[in-house]
């Protein structure tokens, strides 16, 4: 519902890797299927998780798979079981209290890409399914298309925004093309997706950055955000 009165700020946030560590997700899923290859088949593979982990094996599903000894066609359950498993994630430091301090004419919204199911378990084990929304397979439409961009503009009416991401290659570009303020989370060595800043054109590139949540507040309070 689009609102009557112009918020104050409406400040949207990038999900994976920037409210949350998403390689926390990524072990928080491996183990899901972990216990489920042990309650259907009673084949214990948290050692030979690690092991492949360690490795840095890029398929680790099939890893397990191999490892049980079950058809390849098995992968296909498991990932299902990756993706439909309530990740146990928690908030990176700050953000719980950023959004607890909002002023109440500002609203805050998530703008992330993924599959709905798969976002949507990790907003309720974060504790922010109550926040709009605007997942990619929704809409379908994915970072860099203005679409959902414009979209929360239409619905939310405010005199400025603001998009707080992590990734330089899709995540700026609608919010600078539309005037938003962009504020960049620098990797702090744990992110997926690394931040290269080699070639980056001006489009692309945040208008500010910070190191963690405890600075956000800062930022939008006292730069020409």
């Amino acid at each position: 519902m689009v609102q009557s009165e112009p918020l104050e700020m409406v400040i949207v946030f990038d999900l994976d890797d920037t409210l949350y560590k998403e390689i926390d997700y990524q072990i928080s899923g491996f183990n899901a299927v972990c216990n489920w290859i042990n309650d259907v088949y009673g084949f214990s593979l948290w050692a030979e998780l690690e092991r492949l982990i360690q490795l840095k094996v890029q398929d680790v599903l099939g890893g397990l798979c191999d490892a049980a000894g079950l058809q390849p066609s098995v992968k296909e359950t498991l990932l299902w079981v990756y993706r439909l498993h309530l990740p146990l994630i928690q908030l990176s430091p700050g953000v719980d209290a950023f959004l607890n301090e909002l002023e109440a004419n500002c609203q805050a919204a998530i703008l992330t890409d993924g599959r709905a199911v798969s976002q949507r378990l990790k907003l309720k084990s974060l504790g922010l399914s109550h926040l709009p929304a605007y997942i990619s397979e929704d809409y379908c439409s994915e970072k860099p298309a203005p679409d959902r961009f414009k979209l929360i503009m239409r619905e939310m009416p405010a005199m400025r925004y603001v998009y707080v991401g992590d990734n330089l290659k899709k995540d700026f570009l609608a919010p600078n093309e539309l005037g938003w303020s962009s504020i960049c989370l620098r990797d702090n060595g744990k992110n997926i997706h690394k931040q290269i800043f080699e070639k980056e054109i001006n489009s692309q590139a945040p208008k500010f950055w910070i190191d963690n949540f405890f600075e956000l507040k800062g930022i939008i309070a006292h730069e020409s955000v």
